[in-house]
């Protein structure tokens, strides 16, 4: 799936945070993050994969992250 930030350029990927087992949506090239991976990837609705595992007291790292799969085409 094309990131709705970056279009063309950021593929869409299921992580899972290493340290709390939490689900999310991350694109390939903007580092933007959706915490919700059941709804629909909103422009508005993201933040970026730094700021995110700093809110939740992690180093700001993509290595805190499991890549498990690119979401498909909608």
């Amino acid at each position: 799936m094309q990131c709705p930030t970056c279009d063309e350029y950021g593929d869409l990927v299921l992580a899972k945070v290493r340290k709390t087992g939490q689900k999310v949506v991350v694109c390939t090239e903007c580092d933007n993050l959706w915490a919700d991976p059941d709804s629909a990837p909103d422009i508005d609705a993201s933040e970026g994969v730094a700021e995110f595992l700093a809110a939740a007291g992690l180093a700001d790292d993509w290595e805190e992250l499991a890549l498990l799969a690119r979401l498909p085409a909608r």
